[in-house]
C-alpha cells in the first residue's frame, strides 16, 4: 500500500488526482452554504485536505482555516496525509489563509483563536473523541455560529446497532444539547447553530 499512497501523492502533485475525501457532494454542497460571513473557520480532521481547499476556496476573502489533525507518520516515519495536505493546499498556505495545526483537537491550546464562528468536526469517531471533541468546540463556537457533524446520521437501511461513536453520541447528547439547534442535515451530516 505504501507504493500506492506515493503514486497517489505524486498525482495529487501534479494536480492530476485529489486528495481522497469521505463526504459526499451533497454534504460539501451544505457546508459551503454556511460559510457566509464566518472568519475563523476550523476543522478537526484534514485526511489528505480536500475539504480544507474546499473552505478556502469558498469563505469569505478575509477568513482564516485552521485546518486541526496530528497527521500521524506511517512506517516509513512520513504522514502522507501531511503531504498531500500540503500539496493540494499550497496556494492557501502560502498566503496564510490556512494553518494547518499538528495536534490533536483538543489540544490546539493558542495556536487556534477561542472564540470561532464555523467548525467542522470530522476527526477521530470514537464515542470518547466525539464526547471530548463535542465539549471543547462547542464552547469555543460563539454566539450565532456553526458546527458542522460529520458521521453523526446512519444509511437508510442500515442496523440500529451499526454507527460509529459520532452517531452514537449525536443522538444520545448532542442532538438534546439546549445550547444548539438543528439547522439542516444532508447524508451523514448535522450543522448546528449556537444559540
Amino acid at each position: 500500500m505504501v507504493g500506492g499512497t506515493f503514486l497517489h501523492y505524486v498525482r495529487v502533485l501534479r494536480d492530476r488526482e485529489l486528495p481522497q475525501t469521505q463526504t459526499s457532494k451533497a454534504e460539501r454542497d451544505l457546508l459551503i452554504k454556511y460559510l457566509a460571513g464566518r472568519k475563523r473557520i476550523v476543522e478537526v480532521g484534514v485526511f489528505e485536505g480536500f475539504t480544507t481547499r474546499l473552505f478556502a476556496d469558498y469563505a469569505d476573502a478575509d477568513a482564516t482555516i485552521y485546518g486541526v489533525d496530528p497527521f500521524f507518520r506511517g512506517r516509513l516515519g512520513l504522514s502522507w496525509g501531511l503531504r498531500i495536505t500540503s500539496a493540494y493546499n499550497r496556494k492557501h498556505l502560502r498566503s496564510g489563509r490556512v494553518k494547518l495545526v499538528r495536534t490533536c483537537s483538543i489540544a490546539v491550546g493558542n495556536q487556534v483563536p477561542e472564540d470561532v464562528d464555523f467548525v467542522f468536526i470530522d476527526g477521530d469517531h470514537s464515542l470518547e473523541a466525539v464526547r471530548d471533541d463535542w465539549s471543547f468546540w462547542s464552547t469555543r463556537v460563539m454566539q450565532g455560529g456553526v458546527i458542522g457533524l460529520h458521521d453523526t446520521l446512519l444509511p437508510l437501511g442500515a442496523p440500529k446497532d451499526a454507527g460509529f461513536g459520532s452517531h452514537q453520541y449525536f443522538k444520545s447528547h448532542i442532538q438534546q444539547d439546549p445550547r444548539f439547534e438543528i439547522m439542516d442535515q444532508q447524508d451523514s451530516l448535522s450543522i448546528l447553530r449556537k444559540l
